[in-house]
């Protein structure tokens, strides 16, 4: 056997990617489909949750699997993972992408943010990754066998005055894909965050319209242009696929060289 055969290869594989029919999180739900897995497309938002599996059904008939999904009820949750095994008797990989961002104000002091609001970001990116996590989990281990994929940020390193909230939770991301990592590496389940920078995607435009925060951003990187969703998908195939092995615990920042460490 070669030996880069199959590596990065998802054939017969069931994959759930939380926030998964608008975003980046269609994105990671294509790239998955591309490389041979069954999706489970996952989102709290029906109407794009039909529009994007029938679009990724087209192409990929069978393999595409719509779910509503709201992260912070473990009900949601159980039902999420009760369609993956109803339709394929598996699990095998999780994205846990949900989180809130781009409907975030931006505000001109860090210090007004409603506690209901601080209480929903903490709720959803963090809570909603473990809840996600912990109703998976019995599919997985049925294989000793799993990657387990947690969307951070580079804000989780670099902090964000105009939107505190966020870049905590984010760094709290960080920290729970480490604990997590360390407590189920003895069942063959891989555990790692995939932190993009500041990305153009889809969403991002349509509630900010203009590339001009892109922009700026971009010329603060190494590589100096805007970041895009494909930008993100071949860390995501490696973080998912047999070639990631032997890795666990980790965050990979892809975000041009924004953030060095």
């Amino acid at each position: 056997m070669a030996l880069t055969e199959g590596m990065f290869r998802l054939d017969g594989k069931v994959a759930a990617v939380t926030g998964g029919s608008k975003g980046i999180g269609m994105y990671y739900s294509q790239a998955l489909a591309e490389a041979g897995a069954n999706v489970v497309l996952a989102d709290i938002d029906p109407k794009t949750v039909r529009e994007t599996t029938e679009r990724l059904e087209a192409d990929h008939p069978g393999r595409v699997l719509g779910v509503e999904l709201d992260v912070t009820k473990r009900e949601s949750a159980r039902s999420m993972v009760a369609a993956a095994d109803a339709k394929w008797g598996r699990l095998d990989i999780l994205v846990n992408n949900a989180g809130l961002y781009a409907v975030l104000p931006r505000r001109e002091s860090p210090w007004d943010i409603p506690d209901d609001e601080f209480d929903q970001v903490m709720m959803v990116n963090v809570r909603g990754i473990y809840l996600c996590t912990v109703e998976a989990l019995p599919l997985m281990q049925r294989n000793d066998w799993g990657r387990i994929i947690n969307i951070a940020s580079g804000l989780a390193f670099k902090g964000a005055p105009n939107l505190m909230h966020y870049a905590a939770s984010k760094g709290a991301v960080v920290n729970l894909t480490k604990s997590m990592a360390t407590a189920l590496g003895h069942q063959g389940i891989t555990v790692n965050a995939l932190a993009p920078g500041g990305t153009a995607s889809p969403t991002v435009l349509e509630l900010h319209p203009g590339a001009g925060m892109s922009e700026q951003t971009a010329r603060t990187r190494i590589l100096k242009r805007v970041e895009v969703p494909e930008d993100l998908v071949g860390t995501l195939l490696y973080l998912s696929s047999p070639a990631s092995d032997f890795m666990t615990g980790q965050t990979i920042v892809v975000d041009g060289g924004s953030y060095l460490h």
